[in-house]
């Protein structure tokens, strides 16, 4: 293989002499470029997705990795089109050499103008270019995503299924594959042929590492979960000082002014990445590193030597006894655990403590929470926020699932929690670590079963009006029997029933209805309101109207009497005194007849017979001489 000097001392070839050509190289830097980007996209993606923390970590290492093969890709072709452009002003072209002279003049820069041909203005602009939108700024876009995940993220590791990390695992060790040889394949370029070669080899032998490291991350879930969160750190914090140095080194070529012999495009190099990756083994590029800048050996040193010889089976046996102490296990004071060995569970509890099993992966313990309570909604799936108010006739859930009652025109509403727990005693305990894939499902779909069968024989109004406690008690009832019939291993605590209510989109149809109940119970209610004010007047008048009819009896009786005294007395006195009570009469008729009329006397000698009289029948006459009642 073709030795790579050191990168920080390679110059590029002087103005005037020919480059070789790299388009050969350059097929290899654009498919290595393409496949960084992709694994970038779906790490990034997945990571994203799942929050598996390691995941993410390489996914930042890989766009920065990407980052760098597209900087070394369109450096080539900076180089090749200077290379084209020496060629045109060794080839006298003048036509085209006084073109690019009067568009590089119109830019106004007399530094540049002094130091280049005009036919160079192209390839210097796009050297300017290439500074900016292609190397400087995506790598502190990178550094500035590396910072913020290494900053923001907090001590956890959601859970991965262990057959889903084992599966990632195992793919991120085939990628890893696929950096050594690429790796390889840059390491027998030439510095001629492609200046990158030997960053490019760097890079990828660091996206090995990054894999391997987050294939390690991800087993390390079947026995330390906080392990894939501390490679995950420690990987961010190396990937973040690897930025900030490719970023410096690209601001100060960028920004410093270049001398007469300083290079075109300086070498994408990294300290850093030559301090760890310039060999296969790291601590072997430590040395050579130490040696090939300072010129530290530690070739005359036994000791030193012996050190070298010995850090790798010492590392080995350093493994050998981290994967022995796998084959312990502890189970919490709040759990209960299972034995696993060769993929198969023994029947046998473990109670809280220290057990032993297998090293990994040849054994492990699954542990279980027994003392716990869960809770699960039953009938409505959680939102990310709590509602502010739980009105049923506002959004309160992200999503409701609607019960059809009993005749099938009415549906009813039902939000509960279930709050179980795992049985404790050895039976229960192994009926739901052993029974079920997922008891904890089962319970749901038995949850919604009781459900069903306590509103599918009833009324809307009769859910909405039976007791909410007794409703609740009832179903938690039923979700015990099914849980023991199906030997579940699941004790239910209580079940909450906070919310029972049609669907939320017959919410304005249903408060019309209840609207209309409300008026119509109004309306008899006022009716009979009515009704019994008018039965109590109707009772006063009538009371009224007795008393009155007692008062004219007692008058009228009253009146009678007097009447029929007065009767008897007046028989009394025409017994005693004929002539005179007739003389009296007369005088009395006579003064009720005349009244107010005048009187006038005439002497007996006016009548023909004894006892007659002559009245005056002509009417009063006003002072106008008019009779009175006439008009």
């Amino acid at each position: 293989m073709t030795q790579h000097p050191d990168p920080s001392r390679t110059t590029e070839v002087s103005a005037g002499q020919h480059v070789p050509s790299t388009v050969s190289r350059r097929g290899l830097v654009l498919a290595t470029a393409l496949f960084l980007t992709a694994v970038a996209v779906v790490a990034g993606g997945y990571g994203i997705t799942t929050g598996v923390y390691s995941v993410q970590a390489l996914a930042l290492q890989t766009l920065l990795a990407a980052i760098g093969a597209w900087i070394a890709l369109n450096a080539s072709r900076l180089r090749q089109g200077r290379a084209d452009a020496e060629a045109i002003l060794a080839s006298g072209a003048e036509e085209q050499a006084e073109a690019a002279r009067r568009q590089w003049l119109s830019s106004g820069d007399s530094d540049l103008q002094q130091t280049y041909h005009a036919v160079m203005a192209d390839v210097e602009h796009g050297r300017r270019l290439h500074y900016v939108f292609v190397a400087a700024l995506p790598t502190a876009v990178a550094a500035l995503l590396i910072a913020v995940a290494l900053l923001a993220r907090a001590a956890e590791t959601p859970p991965v299924p262990d057959a889903q990390a084992t599966a990632l695992g195992i793919l991120f060790l085939a990628v890893s594959c696929v950096w050594l040889v690429l790796a390889r394949s840059f390491h027998s370029v030439t510095d001629n042929e492609l200046p990158e070669a030997h960053a490019l080899m760097l890079t990828l032998r660091e996206s090995q590492w990054a894999s391997i490291l987050a294939s390690a991350g991800l087993f390390s879930h079947m026995m330390w979960a906080d392990l894939d969160w501390w490679i995950a750190r420690l990987v961010l914090a190396w990937l973040l000082a690897v930025a900030g140095e490719q970023l410096a080194r690209l601001l100060w070529a960028w920004l410093g002014r270049r001398g007469e012999g300083s290079p075109f495009l300086p070498p994408l190099t990294s300290f850093l990445r030559q301090l760890v990756f310039v060999r296969g083994n790291p601590v072997a590029s430590l040395f050579e590193t130490i040696e090939s800048h300072w010129g530290v050996s530690f070739r005359s040193s036994w000791a030193i030597r012996f050190v070298r010889r010995a850090l790798v089976p010492t590392g080995l046996m350093a493994l050998l006894m981290f994967w022995g102490m796998s084959s312990l296990s502890m189970v919490g004071p709040s759990e209960l655990g299972l034995r696993e060995t060769f993929g198969r569970l023994e029947r046998a509890p473990l109670q809280p403590g220290l057990h032993w099993k297998l090293p990994w992966p040849f054994g492990r313990v699954l542990r279980y929470e027994v003392k716990r309570v869960r809770a699960r909604p039953l009938g409505y799936v959680e939102m990310d926020r709590p509602a502010a108010a739980y009105l049923w006739t506002t959004k309160h859930a992200e999503k409701e699932y609607a019960l059809v009652m009993g005749d099938g025109t009415e549906a009813v509403v039902v939000n509960a929690v279930l709050y179980y727990k795992i049985r404790e005693d050895d039976a229960g305990f192994l009926d739901y670590a052993l029974q079920f894939q997922n008891p904890d499902e089962a319970l749901e779909g038995f949850g919604y079963r009781a459900l069903m069968e306590q509103t599918r024989g009833s009324t809307l109004g009769e859910v909405l009006a039976t007791n909410r406690a007794q409703f609740a008690a009832e179903i938690g009832r039923l979700l015990q029997q099914y849980a023991e019939e199906n030997r579940l291993g699941i004790e239910v605590v209580d079940l909450a029933l906070f919310s029972l209510h049609p669907p939320i989109e017959a919410a304005p149809d249903y408060l019309d209805v209840i609207s209309a109940q409300i008026d119509a119970e109004r309306y008899v209610t006022e009716a009979a309101g009515e009704r019994l004010v008018r039965m109590e007047e109707a009772a006063a008048e009538g009371a009224k109207m007795v008393a009155e009819a007692k008062i004219e009896e007692a008058r009228r009786v009253g009146e009678a009497i007097e009447e029929s005294a007065e009767f008897v007395a007046v028989g009394r006195a025409y017994e005693v005194a004929p002539e005179a009570f007739e003389l009296r009469l007369r005088g009395e008729v006579l003064q009720e007849a005349l009244n107010d009329r005048p009187v006038i006397l005439l002497d007996e000698s006016f009548t023909t017979e004894p006892g007659d009289f002559f009245f005056d029948f002509r009417l009063p006459r006003n002072e106008q001489g008019t009779p009175q009642g006439v008009r």
